[in-house]
C-alpha cells in the first residue's frame, strides 16, 4: 500500500529525500499539466515544474496540514504559473535526488494534431474545469482524491468533471 501524502511529508521533513522524491513522482504530471495550461510552452513547463517543487521543498516546514500537500502544491503551481506568465525572472535549479523524466515517445502527425485540438479545447475551460480533467485523467484519481485536491464536495467534483468533459466533447465534435 502506498504511503499517504502526510506520511511522506513527515518523512521528508525528517530528511528523507526518497520520500520527497515519491511526492514528486506522485504530483509531477499534475504540476506539468497546470504549468502547460498557464504558459503553453513545453520547454518552460519543465522549468516551472522544477521551480514549484523547489519551492515546495524549501517551504515544506510551513505546511501546517501535511495531509493537504496535494491542494497546497496545486495552489503553488497556479501561483508559479502566474509568475511565469508575467515574465518574472526564473531561477534554473536542479532538484537533487530525482531521476530525470524519460524522453517522450514521438507521436504520429495525426496524434499530434489531435493533441493540439485537445490542448486548444482545454484552454477554453475555466481553471477548475481544467484541474478536474487533469486530476481525473492524468492522475487517474478517484472522486475522493479529486474532491480533496480541488477542495470541494464529491457531488460538486462530479458536476465539474461532467461539465468539463461535455465542453471538451462539443469542441472536439465540431472540429471533426
Amino acid at each position: 500500500m502506498a504511503a499517504s501524502d502526510a506520511t511522506l511529508v513527515l518523512k521528508a521533513l525528517n530528511g528523507d529525500q526518497a520520500a520527497f522524491g515519491e511526492l514528486y513522482d506522485r504530483y509531477a504530471g499534475l504540476v506539468r499539466a497546470i504549468g502547460y495550461d498557464s504558459i503553453s510552452d513545453r520547454d518552460a513547463v519543465q522549468d516551472l515544474t522544477q521551480e514549484v517543487f523547489i519551492r515546495a521543498y524549501t517551504k515544506l516546514s510551513g505546511l501546517k496540514e501535511p495531509d493537504r500537500f496535494g491542494p497546497w502544491l496545486v495552489g503553488m503551481a497556479k501561483n508559479v504559473g502566474r509568475e511565469f506568465r508575467r515574465g518574472k525572472a526564473r531561477d534554473r535549479h536542479v532538484l537533487v535526488g530525482l531521476e530525470p523524466e524519460a524522453p517522450a515517445v514521438e507521436a504520429t502527425d495525426e496524434q499530434q494534431e489531435r493533441l493540439k485540438l485537445v490542448s486548444e479545447a482545454m484552454k477554453t475551460l475555466d481553471e477548475q474545469e481544467q484541474l478536474a480533467l487533469h486530476v481525473h485523467y492524468l492522475r487517474n484519481e478517484n472522486a475522493d482524491e479529486g474532491k480533496k485536491l480541488l477542495g470541494m464536495s464529491r457531488s460538486s467534483y462530479y458536476r465539474l468533471l461532467d461539465r468539463a468533459k461535455k465542453k471538451i466533447g462539443k469542441i472536439l465534435e465540431s472540429d471533426d
